[in-house]
């Protein structure tokens, strides 16, 4: 078939018109590599080849374009070429382009997503792993990276974050506080261990004064509805709700 017209396209791309007014679409590149004049006929093979070729070069330029908004892991920018419905044997192909031309690099990847975490959130340790696993980082560069959030590091988190959840919460018993900072820290990531340390370091509000506030109120709304031993019973039952475990201390 002979190539009888070329158009012009965005982004370095060409229309080709062959000779059975059938149409490919390639990049300059290709046209360039594979000498493609005007009037050049060209086989079946050639065409196949081609744009197998010049299938590469989309999903190459695809992959930039998805890296520039952020830095991409190699396992995510393997996803988001799958999900464009490109080959495996494409993909595969483009994976080592990117990563000889160092646009993916999981351990730069690692690094640079650690240190974002420790710098702009409050997250722990553990949840970055986790996060980095679901991102397909490799176990060995995980370990190896995650030595940047170092023990003192993680530490002057920890107390950051109890102490503005003990100043914040001043109307709770200081047995509900403790959990509810404890399962925080847990659920951020840190460390159980240090965590222990640094709750068993603080200084909790004496809950006699918290407790009187927490029973005039209480017993405001339940003697609306119940009196005599009834009223003592649900009362003793909500202020344990509470957190109020040792209430005949009071």
């Amino acid at each position: 078939m002979q190539i009888n017209k070329f158009t012009k396209k965005k982004n370095g791309m060409y229309n080709i018109l062959l000779e059975d007014d059938s149409t490919i679409t390639v990049y300059e590149d290709i046209i360039l590599k594979y000498d493609l004049l005007l009037k050049k006929k060209i086989d079946d093979d050639l065409k196949n080849k081609i744009m197998k070729e010049n299938e590469i070069y989309v999903a190459y330029n695809m992959a930039i374009k998805y890296i520039t908004t952020r830095m991409r892991s190699k396992n995510e920018v393997t996803s988001y070429l799958s999900s464009r419905e490109f080959s495996k044997d494409t993909i595969a192909k483009v994976i080592i382009m990117l990563e000889k031309d160092r646009y993916i690099d999981d351990i730069s990847y690692a690094e640079f997503f650690i240190n974002d975490k420790i710098n702009l959130s409050n997250d722990g340790p553990n949840k970055i792993v986790n996060e980095l696993l679901n991102r397909g980082i490799n176990k060995s560069i995980i370990e190896d990276k995650i030595s940047l959030f170092k023990n003192d590091l993680e530490l002057e988190k920890i107390n950051k974050i109890a102490d503005k959840l003990i100043n914040t919460n001043r109307n709770k018993s200081s047995y509900i506080l403790k959990n509810k900072i404890n399962n925080y820290l847990i659920n951020l990531g840190y460390t159980k261990s240090l965590i222990n340390d640094v709750l068993s370091s603080k200084d909790f509000s004496d809950d006699s004064d918290i407790y009187k506030k927490e029973y005039n109120k209480v017993y405001n709304k339940l003697a609306k509805k119940y009196s005599g031993k009834e009223l003592e019973y649900k009362i003793r039952q909500k202020m344990y709700n509470l957190g109020f475990r040792n209430n005949d201390d009071f």
